[in-house]
């Protein structure tokens, strides 16, 4: 071979190892570097749905949160945080203008830590001696009224609060009350059932009435014996 053929191939030679350089040195790290970006951008992606999701849940709960603000206020009219007697009464004074009977006569007793209550039995037969069973006297003979879904749902409902772990004997208080209303029978009855669904929560443990008079044949007193809940420390 002659000089110049050597030149040339030498030439090739170093062009190749040139080449090769480059690509081992500086092309595959990019390459390298590429993919791995690839990686990590595919990676974000991926995370960033993840967040898009969580996003689009809190919003949703966001624009719940109205309702369920309405919903506690709804509650906290029937568990106040705390005794909220004159607000009662005032409901009271409503419930006796709308079923037209009149409210004679309103007490508490002291508050006391809750204890769930069981609804009296149901019992037909008429009281004697003038006294009604589970209620004060009214005069003559008495009539008992028969449990009604009300009371039992009043119980329910505040079993239900109480057995939640954050309602302790301490923060859930039981403030026994009396009532009692005179008008026809069917309007104290009628009273009976509104005090029961009302926006305050009451369990009604007895209920009485007493007989009509020969003077006022179509008026009777009803005696009304019951629990209404407060619940302290609502945070």
């Amino acid at each position: 071979m002659t000089t110049t053929k050597w030149w040339l191939v030498g030439a090739i030679l170093v062009i190749v190892i040139v080449m090769l350089a480059g690509f081992t040195l500086g092309i595959s790290p990019k390459l390298d570097e590429l993919s791995a970006t690839r990686t990590t951008h595919t990676a974000t992606l991926a995370q960033n749905e993840v967040y898009e999701a969580q996003l689009a849940a809190l919003q949703r709960e966001f624009d719940g949160l109205e309702t369920v603000q309405d919903e506690l206020a709804v509650l906290r009219e029937a568990i106040p945080e705390g005794a909220a007697l004159p607000a009662l009464i005032g409901q009271l004074d409503a419930m006796a203008g709308r079923t037209s009977v009149t409210l004679t006569e309103f007490s508490s007793a002291d508050a006391m830590p809750y204890v769930p209550v069981v609804p009296a039995a149901d019992t037909d037969a008429p009281a004697t001696d003038g006294a009604a069973t589970g209620g004060a006297a009214t005069g003559g003979a008495a009539t008992n009224a028969p449990a009604t879904d009300g009371a039992a749902a009043g119980a329910a409902e505040a079993a239900a609060a109480a057995a939640s772990p954050l309602v302790t004997a301490e923060n859930f208080i039981a403030v026994p009350v009396t009532i009692s209303v005179t008008g026809s029978f069917d309007a104290v009855l009628d009273f009976l059932d509104d005090l029961q669904n009302g926006q305050r929560l009451m369990t009604v443990t007895s209920f009485s009435s007493g007989t009509p008079s020969a003077d006022v044949p179509d008026r009777v007193t009803g005696q009304i014996a019951g629990i209404v809940y407060v619940l302290l420390n609502a945070s």
